[in-house]
């Protein structure tokens, strides 16, 4: 027979299960890496990462973060969080011993996101504008390239080595003014993990394909094969060396009707 206590206590979990901590609410603040992981084949995700051209003498500087500020552990197992974020990102050329720099794109927003099992969402409010580098004033004419944006991605893991995900934005004002929606896909694949030099090590491909109205309408594709390394397996922050493609009109706002086809070594510290 059970002592006394305990057949209390195994009363009171029948009668009320969701006074146990398995359903219990929970609230986090200041989270160290956001509930949405970012998309690892999105070239406009926040992260500080440099990549190198192999086909010019060229380089791409990227410094972004995200602060979580909130997040909330529902009993039904769903999670919910909100934060901000903001990236610069930056185009360089090389001459001799110095680095001019040609464009920037900055942004800067805040999110809310949600997770349940396989799933997870991510909405966004914001701001991106794009401007000239020091050496291209006076050369070049710069356009007005700003404005805000609404975007959605949605989220799919089925599997620890797999992740889709979905995309769609529109932009509610700024300049020009033919950039109304966009639309992106994305597929990440991962082989089996393995220690190698005390880190857990992996393999990965990913394929992001992104369809704008801009520049008349455009398809942008951007390809990685890469390795990730991490300290722990569990652990979201990570080390990644990969090998780039990208196909499309540039990514800076400034040359948005140019056509750019490159490769390039990047290297990635991910939140």
């Amino acid at each position: 027979a059970l002592p006394q206590n305990d057949a209390v206590k195994v009363m009171l979990f029948i009668l009320f299960p969701r006074e146990s901590k398995a359903d219990e609410e929970k609230w986090i603040f200041l989270a160290s890496a956001p509930l949405f992981q970012p998309l690892v084949g999105d070239l406009k995700e926040p992260n500080t990462s440099i990549i190198a051209y192999t086909n010019e003498r060229r380089f791409e500087g990227d410094v972004g973060a995200t602060a979580e500020i909130v997040r909330y552990l529902a009993s039904d197992q769903s999670q919910w969080a909100t934060g901000i974020f903001g990236t610069g990102n930056i185009l360089f050329d090389e001459i001799g011993d110095i680095y001019p720099m040609r464009v920037g794109n900055w942004f800067v927003g805040i999110y809310l996101s949600e997770s349940y099992g396989s799933f997870s969402n991510r909405f966004e409010y914001e701001h991106e504008s794009s401007h000239l580098g020091d050496s291209l004033q006076g050369v070049q004419a710069p356009i007005i390239y700003n404005g805000e944006n609404i975007n959605f991605s949605d989220s799919f893991k089925p599997w620890e080595d797999t992740r889709i995900a979905a995309q769609i934005g529109f932009w509610v004002n700024g300049l020009p003014a033919d950039k109304n929606f966009y639309e992106a896909l994305e597929g990440e694949f991962y082989t089996p993990g393995f220690m190698l030099g005390g880190s857990y090590t992996r393999f990965y491909a990913t394929a992001h394909l992104e369809w704008k109205d801009e520049a008349g309408g455009i398809l942008d594709t951007t390809l990685q094969l890469g390795v990730q390394f991490k300290f722990k397996k569990e652990e979201t922050r990570d080390l990644r060396v990969a090998l780039i493609y990208y196909d499309g009109n540039s990514e800076f706002g400034q040359f948005y009707l140019n056509h750019d086809e490159h490769v390039g070594i990047g290297v990635y510290f991910d939140p």
